[in-house]
């Protein structure tokens, strides 16, 4: 096989029932000098099926079979089969534009030198697809950053409303990747590893190319790993906030950042106690999942630091209320905010 211009990097487990979509996504693109790197993390349904099948049928689509150990594991083993000049990840249960690799190629065409490239994406919440939740504001078609804009494009992706905290919606160059070790972090699992990976990746880059367009399309899929009411996911997520932390560390300019990182360990303290601790599908008693979150609270000093410290600028009234309530110990109504949170997602909307 030739090298292509992009490898597309998928990482699958157990999603049989969005997979064909997925890959028919890439498979129907008008550009087509692309290869398909799928990387079954042990699924048990039948995921690795699908994928060989269309393994079988495209020369162009390899199939990557592991045990599973989480997406961080799976997204670097499809980085080091990669062979393409550009990289592109993409979740197993998500799709772009059949136009996007085309789209992508003219932008580089015209900015040859660039390290990362960068775009939009919208919300798919079953029939309602949503703009703006998440977004970089840019009023431009097309814009440059430069050496220290750089930095300032990594301290965005500590901005929960940024939307460029995600390892998908970029195209990153290969060879950049290689000299800068910019691949997944491999003391992680899962949870903030793509705010850990594109913090990174914007911070050591010396040119970034922003596409003012929506590409990638994002399905809020309530039986994804994150989505789930597992007390393992508090842990993956304090694990990415130390190695973030410890990264920011190491920046010559890391006074700038220690503000929004409280900021957005805050955000997640919120998301844990709405989509583990307190939410409707935890069975545990009142009493007993009150004294589980406050002893994550209690355990973590970057938690607890961040929820007294964090400013409150650009944040919604419910993360207000729900943050005043943490601070100030009143965690009995934080049951009632937790199924508040369901409801709106039930009704259509989408507001977490």
């Amino acid at each position: 096989m030739n090298k292509p211009s992009i490898s597309i990097i998928v990482p699958c487990y157990n999603v049989e029932e969005f997979l064909n979509e997925t890959i028919e996504c890439i498979l129907n693109q008008t550009y087509q000098d692309w290869e398909l790197l799928l990387v079954n993390d042990g699924s048990k349904d039948f995921t690795p099926q699908i994928c060989d099948e269309y393994a079988n049928k495209d020369k162009r689509i390899k199939v990557i079979h592991k045990e599973n150990g989480g997406l961080v594991s799976a997204r670097n083993a499809g980085y080091d089969a990669a062979i393409g000049d550009w990289h592109m990840y993409l979740d197993g249960d998500d799709w772009i534009d059949i136009n996007t690799c085309e789209k992508l190629m003219f932008y580089l065409s015209r900015h040859t030198d660039v390290d990362i490239v960068f775009w939009k994406c919208i919300q798919e919440l079953g029939d309602i697809s949503i703009k703006g939740k998440w977004e970089w504001i840019c009023s431009e078609q097309e814009h440059i950053y430069i050496d220290d804009e750089c930095h300032d494009l990594a301290r965005h992706t500590l901005i929960y409303k940024s939307g460029i905290a995600t390892a998908y919606c970029k195209l990153i160059r290969a060879d950049y990747a290689k000299r800068n070790g910019i691949r997944h972090n491999d003391r992680l699992k899962q949870g903030a590893e793509g705010l850990e990976f594109s913090l990174r990746s914007f911070y050591h880059a010396k040119k970034v190319l922003f596409v003012n367009e929506y590409f990638n399309h994002y399905r809020y899929n309530p039986n994804s790993i994150s989505k789930k009411v597992d007390e393992k996911n508090t842990g993956y997520l304090v694990d990415c906030f130390h190695v973030i932390q410890e990264n920011i560390e190491t920046f010559p300019d890391k006074k700038v950042f220690i503000e929004p990182l409280y900021q957005r360990v805050a955000y997640v303290v919120i998301a844990i106690a709405m989509s583990t601790y307190f939410h409707p599908d935890n069975k545990d008693s009142v009493f007993k999942k009150i004294n589980k979150f406050a002893k994550v609270i209690k355990e973590n000093d970057l938690f607890s630091t961040s929820i007294a410290k964090c400013t409150t600028t650009g944040m919604d009234k419910q993360r207000k209320l729900t943050l005043t309530f943490i601070r100030l110990h009143i965690y009995i109504m934080l049951p009632f905010i937790g199924w508040l949170k369901q409801y709106c997602l039930k009704k259509g909307k989408y507001n977490y």
